[in-house]
């Protein structure tokens, strides 16, 4: 069983096995293991997402995210997804495109074992590869969109996170290990400088005290038409830029 499902009805018995199996994920919360790993999935926007302890749980910001990505028109189009986790942005994209081809990236062999089963289990077809994109990267395809959510939390700022997350979120996918808070930002702009068609758009969920400065690498780097949106919590999360084809 990958969840907890009793039905109880007077004059029936729980089996012992139930029982057991309730009381292990009873135990498994009181040790402060958040409730979306123990039941092993997360049901957001009409899609059923597996998660483990390799990939990051969901979080509505992403969403907000994706929700924005999607007033795009979203016809035949090449999309990647950089440092896809569990897969969400990329299957979401999918669900709601119309004859896009969607790629997925991920440094992670067990984070993208999980996204696969994520896609087959919501009968989506993405492309997964296992690609760091922190290394020189030989990629020919050119991309109309570039969509990503990198790891942009320091690790000097572990005391301003919950210990819910600390203990048990991977922290290559929340963590900056790297004295450049920008690390992963700047090589996404890199690629995409190169690897955006002329007037494609990249796509950011940032952190609220960063973003600026992401904006100003976009301005350096030639990009246009930045724009800064709020999440659906007010706060300055996500921004998006347009590549002219400028050298």
């Amino acid at each position: 069983m990958d969840t907890i499902n009793f039905h109880i009805n007077i004059g029936k018995k729980i089996s012992s096995n139930s029982l057991k199996l309730f009381n292990q994920k009873v135990s498994l919360i009181e040790k402060e293991v958040p409730v979306q790993y123990v039941i092993g999935y997360v049901k957001i926007e009409g899609l059923k997402i597996l998660v483990d302890k390799s990939v990051l749980i969901p979080r509505p910001e992403t969403i907000d995210l994706c929700k924005w990505v999607i007033q795009e028109e979203l016809h035949d189009k090449q999309i990647l997804d950089i440092g896809t986790g569990s897969g969400l942005i990329a299957l979401f994209l999918k669900r709601h495109s119309k004859n896009c081809t969607i790629h997925a990236w991920d440094n992670s062999k067990n984070a993208l074992r999980i996204a696969i089963k994520n896609a087959d289990q919501n009968n989506l077809d993405v492309n997964f590869n296992n690609i760091d994109i922190l290394k020189n990267q030989s990629i020919k395809t050119k991309f109309d969109l570039i969509v990503s959510n990198p790891p942009y939390v320091n690790k000097k700022e572990k005391d301003s996170i919950s210990n819910l997350v600390k203990k048990n979120e991977p922290d290559e996918a929340i963590f900056v290990d790297s004295k450049d808070d920008l690390l992963f930002y700047k090589a996404i702009i890199r690629f995409s400088k190169s690897h955006l068609n002329v007037n494609g758009i990249v796509y950011f969920e940032c952190h609220k005290e960063r973003i600026n400065q992401v904006k100003n690498l976009l301005i350096i780097n030639k990009f246009t038409e930045v724009e800064i949106k709020k999440d659906s919590f007010g706060i300055d999360r996500m921004i998006k830029a347009k590549n002219y084809g400028y050298a």
